[in-house]
């Protein structure tokens, strides 16, 4: 059996998470296939997707944004055009008609373990609705942790033989190479001053940003020079400012979202990236931090564990004092040379180059074990071999 070609959405390019995704996953699955992949993007994006994924794919403009009415009608038009054998959704926002062969990562299960994410009962059944949809019907399902791939089995058994765990990576801009001019440009502009602490990602509930903030203002009694950094932007959550607001001006910075180029030496100035979420489908903060050689001090979750276990602090999300102990620690004791090669030693494990190759070996079981990739691209540095690749079950 030969394909006609594979398709890859990447109208989510700009969003946050499942943006990084792309970016890291996109240019290597286009690597792999070359023009048999056909990628779909918004027309505001196409220039940023045809520069990642370079000459050879076919790239396909649609007029059909995420979550909107156009998903669901023009969409489904536009792939039947396209006629294309099997289709990536990066996200479980795909058409209710049925588009063909296809396969989803499911990066959580937030929708349904924090419904309150979505504001308002009509978006948090619509979200219910298509991820159930897109579990219902996938050929198979990407889970970016094996935490995330065995809740996924928990919460849909019907879905256990399709389900895969293909882990993320921090892509090649994560790094242990200091700039020193960038990182004191950065920080001039952002209103910052070593020592920080750092975090990047959402604000929403799940997150615990009120807990961190706590656990700061804790910190502040010991180390009164201290900042800590809290990347993004809610409007949906003004809890996060509010408790801003009630320590020390100049104590907490909030400089908004990050323009990307800014992100890496961020990282590299910050005394430790912290990440008290209640919950991850990841954690890509985690593994960018240690590519970076920063210490590290998380919740002491299995999907962290998974990235982590020996090299970074774990906490009790629930327990304020304790990260305000691990990071009152880390700002007294930087971590020794050995413990930060650890940590980029692990970063470096996680690949974009492996995940796509499982990737698009997930398209191939798909597809009853049609041959996607070339032979001269058998030996694809830092790929697995075809038999590695094993469905959770």
């Amino acid at each position: 059996m030969t394909a006609r070609g594979i398709g890859f959405d990447a109208r989510l390019i700009g969003a946050l998470g499942i943006g990084r995704y792309i970016s890291g996953l996109l240019p290597q699955v286009a690597q792999l296939l070359g023009r048999r992949l056909t990628v779909l993007a918004g027309r505001p994006d196409a220039a940023i997707v045809r520069a990642l994924i370079g000459g050879e794919p076919e790239l396909l403009t649609v007029n059909a944004q995420p979550y909107r009415l156009a998903e669901q009608s023009l969409l489904p038009l536009n792939l039947l055009r396209a006629d294309l054998d099997l289709i990536h959704f990066p996200h479980y926002n795909l058409p209710l008609i049925k588009p063909g062969h296809f396969v989803v990562t499911v990066h959580d299960l937030f929708p349904f373990q924090f419904p309150e994410i979505h504001s308002g009962l009509l978006p948090r059944t619509v979200n219910q609705m298509l991820m159930r949809n897109a579990v219902r019907r996938a050929e198979r399902i990407i889970a970016p942790s094996a935490a995330t791939a065995l809740a996924v089995k928990q919460y849909f058994p019907a879905s256990a033989g399709r389900v895969l765990s293909i882990p993320e990576a921090a892509d090649d801009r994560f790094n242990a190479a200091r700039n020193p001019e960038a990182e004191a440009a950065w920080q001039l502009r952002l209103g910052i001053r070593p020592p920080y602490l750092f975090y990047l990602g959402q604000w929403k509930a799940y997150k615990n940003l009120p807990l961190l903030l706590d656990a700061f203002t804790l910190v502040r009694q010991t180390h009164p020079s201290a900042q800590l950094v809290i990347a993004g932007d809610d409007p949906r959550h003004p809890e996060v400012r509010q408790a801003a607001a009630g320590l020390p001006e100049g104590s907490i910075v909030l400089p908004g979202r990050l323009p990307e180029s800014a992100v890496p030496d961020l990282y590299r100035g910050a005394a430790a990236v912290v990440l008290p979420s209640r919950a991850e489908g990841f954690g890509l903060p985690v593994i960018e931090a240690m590519a970076c050689g920063i210490p590290v001090i998380c919740s002491d979750l299995p999907v962290l564990r998974e990235l982590a276990d020996g090299i970074a602090v774990f906490c009790d999300p629930a327990d304020p004092a304790a990260f305000a102990r691990a990071m009152a620690q880390t700002l007294d004791a930087p971590t020794t040379a050995l413990s930060r090669q650890l940590g980029i030693e692990r970063a470096r494990s996680f690949t974009w180059k492996r995940a796509a190759r499982e990737t698009v070996q997930a398209y191939e079981s798909a597809l009853g074990g049609v041959r996607l990739i070339s032979p001269a691209l058998e030996e694809y540095p830092g790929a697995r071999q075809d038999q590695d690749l094993q469905v959770e079950r």
